[in-house]
């Protein structure tokens, strides 16, 4: 098995510029909006008279061939003759279909027709795509998908696609080759061919049109699949694809159908260098695979269990401390799809330096102010301060004993609290002894 560790170079080479809706029945949040967007904006595809481009209609046979021959800038123009009496020169596809059917990726059926009303099914799109932009077919020794055999015929051409991150299964762990294809669905196709095409064969990029993930008290920013749940503690921030099939409820536990990335930071309080902290986790996960690399100008380490489905970075940061990600994926049918989600988001993962002064912190002063006043809460709320110094002590104090004035910098405010009392009287903002 391949290590896990990425090439994380290959995430600037893929950029999908900002578009304006085209077509009023696929809005932003329509799962193949990029896809029908950016071929509408090459002129590969194009919408209805109205306007509609119809994302639920079904896929015809000419229709296919032409988006194919459009899409990959495969010449069609010449003095064809007419070979299939049902596709003749007066008709709109004729040069895409007969330039197709010269080049070998299309032919007609026993009787000498084309029927290029016919509807297309998944296997007949991956084996015409595949066939048109000239792809080295895999050899296949194994089930490619749940549905889809080593010995059946299309299994080359679906695994060559899976590979490329052209399909994944749905969530059974199967693809439906059979079913007619949706304009949506074989624009999203067509959209992820050209991607590969285009960057030198690399698989298209899971991460493409996800959105993006910031930290807001741990120092790391990602893009994440919108699929998955974000489960943020003061301490860690999970992604988690829930197995619903159990009712899973909670991370705690690897289900057959999770998949789980976790961060954390290590404070490495006893200051470890890099060397020692590396060789402190070596020595600590026996029977794990190891690899020191670099990333993004920092020491890292990776810890590979390729046999439980594990792996596992831990990152040294410039001041001392750790970045740490766990991640792992159950041993179901979905264990594929997830392990490529993994793969997408941790070759998106960066570090980003906070500023805590810009950290929302609205929640826990509301629950710090009304703690104000209240007799024998000062300490309780003290303690709730993310971070507190003593920026003036007066000896004299108020009523009964000295007061302190603690000032927190993420909360940018400072409170005026009394001892004997044990309560805070007054806050304000900013780091002030001037109430």
């Amino acid at each position: 098995m391949k290590k896990f560790l990425l090439f994380l170079s290959l995430f600037s080479l893929f950029s999908v510029p900002a578009m304006a809706q085209s077509f009023p029945d696929v809005p932003e949040d329509h799962a193949n909006y990029a896809a029908i967007e950016f071929l509408d904006e090459r002129g590969i595809i194009s919408g209805y008279d109205d306007g509609t481009f119809g994302p639920d209609n079904l896929v015809n046979r000419a229709e296919a061939v032409t988006i194919i021959v459009g899409a990959l800038d495969i010449s069609h123009e010449g003095d064809y003759d007419v070979l299939f009496p049902d596709v003749v020169k007066d008709q709109w596809f004729f040069d895409f279909v007969m330039s197709a059917q010269k080049i070998g990726f299309v032919n007609g059926y026993d009787d000498g027709n084309f029927e290029p009303a016919d509807e297309v099914n998944l296997a007949e799109s991956l084996k015409i795509l595949t066939q048109a932009a000239e792809v080295e077919l895999p050899e296949v020794d194994q089930k490619v998908f749940m549905d889809v055999p080593a010995d059946i015929w299309f299994a080359p051409h679906a695994l060559y696609a899976r590979s490329n991150n052209l399909i994944l299964s749905d969530n059974e762990g199967e693809i439906h080759a059979s079913d007619s294809m949706k304009r949506s669905d074989f624009a999203e196709l067509i959209y992820r061919m050209i991607q590969v095409r285009e960057n030198d064969g690399v698989a298209f990029p899971l991460y493409t049109n996800w959105p993006s993930y910031e930290g807001s008290t741990l120092p790391f920013k990602i893009k994440n699949n919108p699929d998955w749940n974000i489960i943020v503690h003061e301490d860690e921030v999970i992604f988690l694809h829930a197995d619903e099939d159990y009712g899973q409820f909670n991370s705690t536990r690897i289900y057959p159908k999770t998949g789980l990335l976790k961060v954390t930071l290590d404070q490495n309080e006893d200051f470890s260098n890099s060397s020692h902290y590396f060789q402190n986790i070596q020595r600590a996960f026996l029977g794990a695979s190891f690899t020191e690399f670099e990333w993004r100008g920092m020491p890292a380490l990776e810890v590979l269990y390729p046999e439980d489905r594990v792996v596992d970075w831990y990152v040294y940061l410039d001041d001392g401390s750790v970045l740490v990600v766990y991640t792992e994926f159950g041993n179901g049918v979905l264990g594929y799809n997830l392990h490529q989600y993994i793969k997408a988001m941790l070759s998106t993962f960066s570090y980003m330096e906070i500023n805590m002064n810009a950290v929302d912190n609205s929640e826990l002063l509301s629950e710090i102010f009304s703690m104000i006043l209240v007799e024998g809460k000062g300490m309780e709320i003290i303690g709730k301060l993310p971070d507190r110094i003593i920026i003036v002590t007066d000896t004299i104090g108020v009523g009964s004993g000295p007061v302190d004035y603690y000032y927190s910098e993420v909360l940018n405010h400072t409170f005026k609290y009394e001892r004997e009392a044990d309560v805070v009287l007054d806050k304000r903002e900013g780091n002030t002894s001037a109430f």
